[in-house]
């Protein structure tokens, strides 16, 4: 006797149609979740650009033997006060005017590098408009300084801070703590 070889095998509507609708409603469940992840991704990303930042203005204090500042600038070129979502530089201050000029960059100084926006929505924030290292890789801002990103939802969750003390180096700080 032979068998019947020919019947069709496979999904009916009905059955693809099910499993579409519980991929739908876990695809549903996991998204928020993996929103927060992608974000609290992005704020890792930003801080350690600035931890970079930090280090490059600090190593360069010391290997220039002169004062090398951080501030806020939407152009590449000069200091913005406190707007530093749209950028910073970092720059010798040759003659030694920029603390006293309210953070401002002219002729006699040098501009080492050039960071670009934050991104991802997210906005940042030190508590000085300018921060600066001197000769020796001490903070030459005086106390301890903060700098903060905060992503664009506000989550206290994923917002990381960067807390840099007299000695002029950055510790990292998250969530709640900041």
């Amino acid at each position: 006797m032979r068998k019947n070889t020919s019947k069709i095998k496979g999904f009916s509507l009905i059955e693809l149609l099910f499993v579409v609708a519980i991929l739908g409603i876990l695809i549903g469940l996991a998204l928020p979740g993996f929103t927060d992840t992608v974000e609290a991704a992005n704020t890792n990303s930003q801080i350690k650009v600035m931890l970079t930042t930090l280090n490059l203005a600090r190593s360069e204090a010391i290997k220039r033997g002169q004062d090398v500042s951080i501030c806020a600038s939407s152009d590449g070129a000069d200091c913005d006060a406190a707007n530093w979502t749209e950028g910073w530089i970092v720059f010798v201050d040759n003659n030694g005017d920029a603390n006293g000029a309210g953070g401002s960059v002219d002729g006699g100084d040098e501009v080492i590098r050039v960071f670009d926006t934050l991104g991802a929505g997210s906005t940042g924030a030190f508590t000085v408009n300018m921060f600066s290292y001197n000769d020796l890789g001490f903070s030459s801002t005086g106390g301890t300084q903060q700098f903060t990103v905060t992503p664009a939802s506000g989550s206290v969750d994923n917002t990381r801070c960067i807390e840099i003390g007299p000695s002029g180096r950055g510790r990292r700080v998250e969530g709640a703590a900041c």
